[in-house]
């Protein structure tokens, strides 16, 4: 087992929990991010979008029918949202994400999601991850490279209670820094469901792991998950900064 994980593992026993994918367990984030920057920077109008259609794919409906928010802007600020759209769709097309897409009568955009389980999967939440890990990639480098720490990260540890068969959770992205892990758990679905989930992830809290929840959501009351930390996708930027600042005892 790589060293870093086996620390983490150390760490997870004393909650009597232990890795149960250890030798598939991935040691840093794979996946391309070219997506994933181009939602972040335009997640205004990109993020509305994604739920809607995650929120289509679930209700199985063809096509998915999304309106643009977009009353009030000037003609210039419209055209340039709809040619961010636009583009946006292609690309998912291309990728074989999305089968067709079109503008109705309406002014709605009309979407035909594949029928692909694993690219309709993207769409209802692996979006989501890759965006959280994309920032959260880059804040802690950033954030290493600058008081000269290292950084090690894993993504999809599966875990389950010591001595039980099934499954208790799958977590997207283990960080570590120094002595310390933040453990990301990226939720793109309905508040509830977050609920029920935070309940279950409190046995991660422990010695020098951190855990925090990521939502693209604003409204979700943080009280719901302490001692777990919230963050959503326009505060997750500053509010690592300023964690990892407080823990390595950095200033300003």
């Amino acid at each position: 087992m790589n060293k870093a994980l086996k620390k983490f593992a150390e760490l997870l026993g004393e909650q009597k929990v232990v890795i149960a994918n250890e030798e598939e367990v991935l040691t840093a984030p794979s996946e391309g991010y070219q997506l994933a920057k181009t939602i972040y920077k335009n997640r205004e109008v990109l993020v509305p979008l994604l739920c809607r259609m995650a929120i289509g794919i679930n209700k199985k409906e063809r096509p998915i029918c999304h309106a643009l928010e977009l009353q009030g802007e000037m003609m210039l600020v419209k055209q340039f949202v709809k040619n961010i759209v636009g583009q946006f769709l292609d690309n998912l097309k291309e990728k074989k994400y999305v089968a067709k897409w079109t503008v109705n009568d309406a002014n709605q955009y009309e979407i035909e999601a594949t029928d692909t389980p694993e690219r309709q999967r993207f769409l209802r939440s692996g979006w989501a991850e890759q965006v959280f890990r994309h920032i959260i990639m880059k804040t802690v480098q950033s954030f290493c490279a600058s008081h000269q720490l290292s950084a090690k990260a894993f993504q999809n540890v599966e875990l389950k209670q010591d001595g039980c068969a099934n499954l208790l959770t799958e977590l997207d992205l283990v960080v570590q820094v120094r002595d310390r892990f933040y453990v990301f758990e990226i939720k793109s679905g309905p508040w509830i469901r977050i609920m029920q989930w935070a309940k279950r992830e409190n046995l991660l809290q422990g010695r020098n792991v951190r855990v925090v929840v990521c939502t693209v959501h604003e409204n979700i009351p943080a009280y719901i998950f302490e001692p777990q930390i919230l963050m959503n996708l326009n505060s997750i930027e500053d509010g690592l900064e300023t964690m990892l600042k407080e823990d390595f005892h950095v200033g300003g």
